[in-house]
């Protein structure tokens, strides 16, 4: 065999080699993702639990004629995990809303409400085209959340992990709690498994 039919040969072996290691990257659902446990939250894990929060407070607590205007404030992340939890804080906002028992503000957190009146007092502006001073509705509710992870003992290596999902409602007329709730996730996992 002429080195021209080996260096063919090794050329095809090559890319088969190469072919039979290459893994292929697939999309798959929401759905299809539920089923891919790992030892970190996703965000999956984060709306499940919110739902299931959110679902007990509207139930429960904020029945009657009173007209809940919510602060949402958003989640702190006390786990070692980099958590985006401005999303989970939206979708929580989106749900509220969609309840239909409560009208929503980030007040809090959007300048532009408060930088928006301020142009009522500026002399260049036509005034008719201004928002007036008075107009704004101040929450009356505030709901805060935390979420916290506990690495339990070791055993036989593997470890437990637990996550924490806490929310709490509170009532700004008065500072008292309205409401609170919790839910947690526990892993099972290698020792030396890394959660960050």
């Amino acid at each position: 065999m002429n080195m021209k039919k080996i260096s063919m040969l090794m050329a095809i072996c090559g890319v088969l080699v190469i072919g039979a290691c290459s893994q292929k990257t697939e999309d798959i659902s929401r759905a299809e993702s539920a089923e891919l446990v790992t030892a970190q939250l996703s965000s999956l894990d984060f709306e499940r639990m919110a739902k299931a929060m959110l679902d007990d407070m509207l139930m429960h607590e904020l029945s009657g004629n009173r007209t809940f205007i919510m602060e949402v404030g958003e989640v702190r992340n006390d786990t070692m995990q980099r958590i985006n939890t401005a999303d989970l804080t939206d979708y929580m906002r989106r749900e509220l809303r969609r309840s239909g028992k409560v009208t929503v503000t980030n007040l809090g957190e959007n300048a532009s409400v408060a930088s928006s009146r301020d142009l009522a007092n500026n002399s260049i502006m036509n005034q008719s085209t201004t928002m007036q001073k008075g107009t704004v509705t101040a929450a009356n509710t505030s709901l805060f959340g935390r979420i916290s992870q506990r690495d339990l003992g070791i055993d036989k290596g593997r470890k437990k992990i637990e996550y924490t999902f806490s929310l709490s409602l509170t009532d700004l007329r008065n500072g008292t709690e309205i409401w609170s709730n919790k839910e947690v996730i526990t892993r099972l996992t290698n020792s030396n498994t890394k959660t960050w």
